[in-house]
């Protein structure tokens, strides 16, 4: 699939929540200033919406690991100048922006409706090569994860980043099946695991390994709590992060890292007096999580599982 292809695949999920949530950064006036950061771009859906309502002398960083993503959202929005592509991890951002110079950020983390199109291995419903790496040069893929790693290391990976509770059975057919030749296909990986599990648990079963697969080859927990720092790190006093998670692993590290800098210190619970330091740096803009209304889950069924919470940086001083 071709990059011209897949532009009119990708709908940016929860759209109309996450502008209203960064238009809070300028609340006199409905618009946005500044330097605005999309650290996940994929198709440019809420880089296209950002767009919309920046000024004209403002401007937008748009970060991916994916290159396919930095070239559908090129084709996409190749006419704007304000626009600027940056093929990189937004984990990374604090190479490209200076401290406290951006007015809001937001981070989609869940796979884009191009990248579930296309032939790598990230979707079950459909049969490609087990690859499922956002950037094609990073150093290992789907497939050496299932044919290379131990059964112990396996059934540890889709515990911790799929929360399977059959994970040491799902581990060990994978290891009885490849003794037979090596499992290259998303078919092939998805009846194995089928075969593991009774029948009403299959679909959730492969979900959740395909999930616990994709984030081990991306380093995608390490790269979120990375990220989240250097995200809050380049917002300036008063702007505003965003982040949509879609599984209760990213949503808990996101929860965290809000109420870390709502709280400020960071001293051991039985100190009676504060001796950090540290003050409280964000005020939280969603007391739980938002979801997506009944009317976009009909409209686009993957963002079901989406969650946003959002974050405004306040002087810590």
């Amino acid at each position: 699939m071709t990059p011209e292809s897949c532009i009119t695949l990708h709908r940016p999920v929860m759209v109309d929540s996450v502008m209203k949530l960064l238009l809070t950064s300028n609340p006199d006036d409905d618009i946005l200033t500044g330097t605005m950061v999309d650290g996940t771009v994929g198709g440019g859906g809420h880089a296209e919406a950002i767009l919309e309502k920046l000024s004209p002398a403002g401007r937008i960083f748009c970060f991916d690991r994916d290159p396919a993503a930095i070239s559908i959202t090129r084709q996409r929005l190749k006419s704007d100048p304000r626009i600027q592509l940056v093929h990189d991890s937004y984990s990374e951002i604090g190479e490209y922006l200076d401290l406290g110079s951006a007015a809001g950020v937001i981070l989609d983390l869940g796979l884009s409706s191009d990248q579930l199109e296309a032939a790598r291995g990230f979707s079950h419903s459909q049969d490609s090569i087990l690859d499922m790496r956002f950037d094609p040069s990073a150093r290992i893929n789907a497939h050496d994860v299932i044919n290379s790693y131990s059964i112990e290391k396996l059934r540890n990976i889709f515990f911790r980043y799929g929360e399977e509770p059959l994970s040491p059975r799902i581990a060990r057919n994978i290891s009885n099946a490849r003794q037979k030749g090596a499992i290259r296909t998303s078919e092939q990986l998805a009846a194995v695991i089928k075969n593991s599990v009774p029948a009403r648990f299959e679909m959730k079963a492969v979900s959740r390994i395909f999930q616990a697969i994709r984030i081990e080859v991306n380093s995608e927990i390490e790269l979120l709590e990375a990220g989240l720092k250097a995200c809050w790190d380049i917002l300036k006093d008063g702007g505003v992060l965003c982040v949509i998670s879609y599984h209760s692993i990213e949503d808990r590290r996101m929860k965290r890292f809000i109420a870390e800098k709502v709280k400020g210190c960071v001293c051991p619970p039985k100190l009676p007096v504060c001796a950090c330091g540290q003050k409280p740096s964000a005020q939280v803009l969603t007391s739980s999580a938002l979801r997506p209304s009944p009317k976009e889950i009909r409209l686009n069924p993957r963002s079901r599982s989406a969650r946003l919470r959002a974050a405004r940086k306040i002087p810590s001083k």
